[in-house]
């Protein structure tokens, strides 16, 4: 993990800042999700944005999670090179299917038959793929229903996207974020009280980078980067109890659509262990704040060559 500069204050939470400045950081993290969470039982999620705004400050002026204080289009984009060759927009989600049976975990360690409470009965994840296949096909074809301009990322987006696709199933926790602490394999998330502020400055970074990408920008290095971010940073906050993988793959698809940019795959071949095994370590890194694996995923998806 990268280091915050001597002298340099980071203003957000993060392993690495001073005991006592992270206390106080925590208490103000855990007053913000106490307010989101009394916010939804009173049906007034929309009054989030209120109880968030202290927080939401673009990424021009905050930096990067454990990185430097530097303005993410000129810090994280150095080569800005024109692509050419992947224009066309998707106008359906053909590879919906595939994209939600891919496996929810990207941090296994051991392979075994996982069991969810639902609102068919307590099921296998296998036997609720196809369930969950056709929900995320909907969402994803709800997205298209809608203009490129009108798909802003911000928190209520996100946990609309996972609200629309599981509350069917799992209607008593679909949209909300975690309660809870986890564990993905050997990685372990923020702490849950810390999800309500990952998340709004998330959306902010990623806003951010895209009003610096233009409406159908080139594909430069700056935009692959964009993808990367948006991919690695919000699997690694995962801010949901479960299906963070799905609801990451549609924030995606909308990305792609919103940006005028072709559908690619976005989970690797389970035939392929060369494929998978590269992910799965694009992804530590991403946990990390490395995105330059996931950038290198990103070409390969649109069919580049290696950066020379």
């Amino acid at each position: 993990m990268r280091r915050v500069p001597k002298n340099k204050k980071s203003n957000c939470i993060s392993f690495i800042t001073h005991e006592k400045e992270r206390k106080e950081r925590v208490g103000e993290a855990i007053e913000l999700f106490k307010a989101y969470m009394l916010d939804l039982e009173k049906g007034k999620s929309d009054e989030k944005t209120e109880v968030s705004e202290k927080y939401s400050r673009s990424v021009e002026d905050k930096p990067l999670y454990g990185g430097k204080e530097e303005e993410v289009s000129e810090k994280h984009s150095p080569a800005r090179k024109r692509v050419y060759g992947v224009r066309r927009r998707a106008r359906k989600p053909e590879d919906a299917e595939r994209v939600s049976e891919g496996s929810e975990e990207y941090h296994p360690t051991t392979r075994y038959t996982r069991y969810i409470e639902s609102s068919l009965g307590i099921k296998s994840y296998s036997e609720l793929a196809p369930h969950l296949a056709k929900a995320v096909e909907r969402v994803m074809a709800s997205l298209l229903e809608q203009s490129p301009e009108e798909l802003k990322i911000t928190p209520e987006f996100i946990y609309k996207l996972h609200k629309d696709a599981f509350e069917e199933l799992f209607p008593s926790w679909a949209g909300l974020y975690r309660d809870r602490d986890i564990t993905v394999g050997t990685y372990n998330p923020p702490p849950y009280y810390e999800v309500p502020v990952l998340m709004r400055r998330y959306c902010d970074d990623v806003e951010f980078r895209l009003s610096s990408l233009g409406s159908k920008p080139p594909v430069t290095y700056m935009l692959l980067e964009t993808l990367a971010f948006a991919e690695g940073r919000l699997l690694s906050i995962h801010p949901f109890r479960d299906f963070n993988g799905r609801v990451t793959r549609m924030l995606l698809f909308a990305l792609l659509y919103r940006l005028d940019l072709p559908p690619v795959p976005l989970v690797p071949d389970e035939k392929d262990p060369v494929e998978k095994e590269e992910y799965l370590k694009a992804l530590s890194e991403a946990d990390q704040m490395n995105w330059q694996p996931l950038v290198d995923i990103w070409r390969k998806r649109f069919g580049m060559g290696e950066e020379k």
